[in-house]
């Protein structure tokens, strides 16, 4: 392989964990003299970086795959992460578009991948490298992902992913404050990120120590750090009062409950059930006044008429800032697997009738922002209305401000609004 020659173009699907890896695989191409370009065409190869934790995400990957092999059918096509973990076996053989894989435990060798031209599989372990880089980001200028651990030790019977990046295993505190450190002046917020984030530090210090890594990095870095993925089951105390404790520690807690029907979550194997859950909000209220962002599957396999009704009134009664839902996704792999699906018109009915209910408690709480003052995070400009997110909202996940004002505000200022109008998911205001 003549490095002069070789270039290549990086695509992202999935969560903001592949962002992270994505942004890793640049920083090594780019250290090995290779060149990075804007689109396809320019290439000698393309890499995707798919996701494969449900059906659609598999899907939306296969989809990318088609497209950019059109668009340049002269390059070598490399499928990276998840994606290629998963369908390892099969995944050439179905699309003869892809040349080369490289699983989620290859990624720090996929210069050599390309540079002899073999894909590389050997390693079941998510990659957990540090990102150090000042300049190879897949985010805007102004905030940044960074992959704290990766891996996870439950085995809910609904998910593939520990079966693609093996058991938790956590980014030394070194790494993490090293890659803090070198972070550019521009950044004015960091996500931490992992599998299970809330489990960091169990491999090497014998407990989840998230309050620990928190109070580390919090004097590092002055503005806004957000936390997502911590599993309920790792939510202490001191981890509550170690967020609400620190100004520049964002009260976002992101916490996928999946469901409250005790039968359902034991049949998820979520290892808790109605009354930990109702525990566990009972602590979070009263420590402070977090936002709480959550997520639920509907119509999972075996699920009843009753176990639906009771997670549609337990949703309509508690005070959820943010919700997700999702419809669940048979995967092959998984324990779920061998449970026979409910019919699709009925979780079909279940989903739109709780999404229904979720937008009609998220309209009225927007309408109750109105004409409050809020602090705002600015993500981008469109036309002559900026746009960006509250503390409340992590980016391409939560609701977002549609802003007028002074153009001489710039991408990444915090900046004080007045909130003027509001929408199901979306806000209106002006700057002050």
């Amino acid at each position: 392989m003549n490095k002069s020659t070789v270039s290549f173009y990086i695509e992202t699907l999935g969560c903001p964990r592949n962002d992270s890896d994505s942004e890793a695989i640049i920083n090594f191409l780019k250290c090995a003299n290779l060149k990075q370009v804007n689109s396809p065409e320019e290439a000698s190869h393309i890499i995707i970086n798919g996701c494969a934790f449900i059906e659609k995400a598999v899907s939306e990957s296969i989809d990318r795959i088609l497209i950019l092999s059109k668009r340049n059918p002269k390059s070598t096509l490399l499928v990276v992460g998840c994606l290629a973990e998963r369908y390892k076996k099969d995944l050439k053989k179905s699309l003869p578009e892809v040349d080369l894989l490289v699983g989620t435990g290859s990624i720090d060798k996929i210069e050599v991948a390309i540079r002899e031209n073999k894909s590389i599989l050997s390693v079941n372990k998510g990659f957990i490298g540090k990102n150090i880089y000042k300049e190879h980001h897949t985010t805007p200028h102004h905030y940044r992902y960074i992959k704290v651990q990766e891996g996870c030790n439950y085995e809910c019977s609904f998910c593939i992913i520990p079966k693609l990046k093996g058991e938790l295993h956590s980014k030394p505190l070194g790494d993490i404050e090293e890659e803090i450190r070198n972070l550019p002046k521009e950044v004015r917020e960091i996500i931490l990120v992992g599998q299970d984030t809330s489990s960091w530090g169990q491999d090497i210090y014998g407990k989840p120590s998230l309050d620990y890594l928190l109070n580390e990095i919090s004097p590092l870095f002055p503005h806004w750090i957000r936390i997502l993925y911590l599993h309920p089951l790792t939510i202490s105390e001191s981890l509550l009062r170690t967020i609400a404790s620190q100004s520049n520690l964002l009260n976002y807690l992101d916490i996928p409950l999946q469901h409250i029907s005790s039968r359902v979550l034991n049949s998820m194997k979520r290892e808790y059930d109605k009354k930990f859950i109702e525990k566990l909000l009972s602590k979070i209220q009263n420590i402070d006044n977090f936002t709480l962002r959550t997520s639920f599957i509907v119509g999972f396999p075996e699920e009843t008429e009753e176990d639906f009704n009771e997670l549609y009134d337990f949703v309509r009664d508690s005070k959820f800032d943010r919700v997700g839902l999702f419809t669940y996704s048979h995967e092959e792999g998984t324990d779920a697997y061998s449970l026979k699906e409910l019919n699709k018109e009925i979780t079909r009915r279940r989903f739109k009738r709780l999404f229904t209910l979720i937008q009609q408690k998220m309209t009225k709480s927007n309408k109750e922002i109105v004409g409050k003052k809020i602090k705002v995070l600015i993500d981008g400009m469109e036309g002559d209305e900026y746009h960006g997110r509250t503390m409340s909202d992590a980016p391409d996940i939560d609701q977002i401000i549609w802003i007028r004002g002074n153009r001489n505000t710039k991408v990444g200022d915090l900046c004080t609004v007045k909130i003027t109008d509001s929408l199901e998911s979306e806000l209106m205001g002006e700057l002050l």
